[in-house]
């Protein structure tokens, strides 16, 4: 679970990034491919990893990569210094406000892209086989063109659904079948076939009390046409006609009572990670890897068992969904030492490699992002199902100038909206003036 809930994370920028830091410019265009049988007496490296852990299968994977590229390159060294998820924010600010940023990292999409704008990072295109990655992916890890993360493991958000609760009430041909489109009335309908006060469920997880799975409240508005933000991530749009008639069908399901109590003051660790998995929701925001964190709490005893299943977001015309990139990849920081960014871009694609990605791909979560590798996968397999959900995400900002502190600007907002202090219009009017603002001034 710690994992999927570090996805809802995104680092928070400070002023005045040292500019030693990223003074090197030199990005060299050696492929990794060929790092076999390197000089000994090579000069010695030392490069720094840090390594975002909180599954112990990781671990395992991450020593075999090291192992394997360390005997194969015995002038290199890799120091690999594991991170807690909730403190990597912290730590990412300190050190690119001291000069001392590790030379790689593994880690989330969210967390980075803010820092390729100052120049911190360094554009991997060179090593990327781009034709074997889905446009939407690099596009996710691009900044300006240029791509900054080597994405290895990417997930995307749908509704996850407790298909005990509507067998229960007679409702499950309310559901779509095989990932196909529905109507948000038809999602209405579904939801509200197994709201039961009295019994204590609802038929959506719906929370706005923090940043947490902020995703979900935008794929949900998208279903009505809206955009968050500008293709070219200079604007942020969503008080659009779309965006204000997708809001005021969201304020609708807290009038319909198909949502928990206090929904508005209520975060997504307590609706998705407790309420839902202890049977209390029909149908929540989730991936993946939520799917991995509910099945272990079933066998462990903590929740009673039920049967899970994925179906798209909704939309208004029921034609297509919208969905949000969860990714994982391996990125490298600027160095004044260009060996240091050489080696450290040959280990990035040297783990990346098909080969080492489809060892990747073994562990249960994962889903790998590479085309090559998605037909080893059944189509009605959550990850199936998920590699289908790839073609249909929208932008969630993550490439946009300060993102992180457009994403705290605006769940005070939809709170506003959900408790009706503000009308729809004037909650995402206020947000995308705040939110406008902070890209401006991130952008300088």
């Amino acid at each position: 679970m710690r994992k999927t809930l570090a996805l809802l994370m995104a680092p928070v920028l400070t002023a005045g990034l040292l500019a030693g830091c990223g003074s090197n410019g030199q990005e060299p265009a050696k492929s990794a491919a060929g790092t076999k049988g390197n000089d000994a007496s090579a000069a010695k490296v030392e490069l720094t990893w840090w390594v975002i852990q909180d599954e112990d299968a990781y671990g395992t994977f991450y020593d075999n990569m090291i192992d394997k590229f360390q005997k194969q390159n015995p002038s290199v060294k890799i120091k690999r210094e594991i991170i807690p998820s909730d403190k990597i924010n912290e730590k990412l600010s300190i050190a690119a406000n001291t000069g001392q940023l590790p030379d790689l990292q593994q880690g989330s999409i969210f967390w980075p892209l803010s820092y390729a704008y100052k120049d911190l990072m360094v554009p991997l295109d060179d090593i990327i086989d781009k034709a074997d990655f889905d446009d939407a992916i690099l596009k996710s890890v691009s900044v300006n063109n240029k791509i900054y993360i080597y994405p290895n493991n990417t997930t995307a958000i749908g509704l996850i659904v407790n298909k005990d609760l509507f067998k229960a009430k007679g409702a499950l041909d309310l559901l779509p079948k095989n990932m196909e489109s529905w109507t948000m009335d038809q999602f209405l309908k579904a939801a509200k076939a197994v709201t039961d006060p009295a019994k204590g469920t609802y038929g959506y997880a719906m929370y706005a009390a923090d940043t947490g799975g902020d995703q979900g409240h935008h794929a949900m508005l998208w279903g009505y046409g809206a955009k968050s933000f500008s293709d070219d991530n200079k604007k942020a749009i969503l008080n659009s006609p779309e965006g204000i008639e997708g809001l005021k069908f969201y304020v609708n399901l807290v009038d319909e009572k198909v949502v928990p109590p206090g929904a508005a003051g209520l975060k997504a660790t307590e609706v998705i990670n407790n309420m839902f998995p202890q049977g209390k929701i029909g149908m929540t925001m989730g991936n993946i890897g939520h799917i991995g964190a509910f099945e272990k709490s079933f066998k462990d005893g903590t929740n009673k068992p039920f049967e899970l299943d994925m179906v798209p977001y909704p939309t208004k015309d029921g034609k297509g969904t919208n969905s949000v990139l969860f990714g994982y990849g391996t990125w490298v920081w600027k160095s004044k030492d260009p060996a240091h960014v050489e080696w450290a871009k040959k280990f990035t694609q040297f783990i990346n490699s098909k080969e080492n990605m489809a060892e990747l791909a073994k562990i249960p979560s994962v889903v790998p992002t590479r085309k090559s590798l998605a037909s080893n996968y059944k189509e009605d397999s959550f990850q199936g199902k998920t590699i289908k959900l790839f073609k249909s995400t929208g932008n969630v900002g993550v490439s946009v100038p300060g993102y992180a502190e457009t994403r705290a600007a605006f769940y005070p907002e939809l709170q506003a909206a959900l408790t009706k202090a503000k009308t729809p219009e004037q909650a995402l009017n206020d947000w995308v003036k705040k939110a406008n603002d902070i890209i401006d001034r991130s952008s300088k």
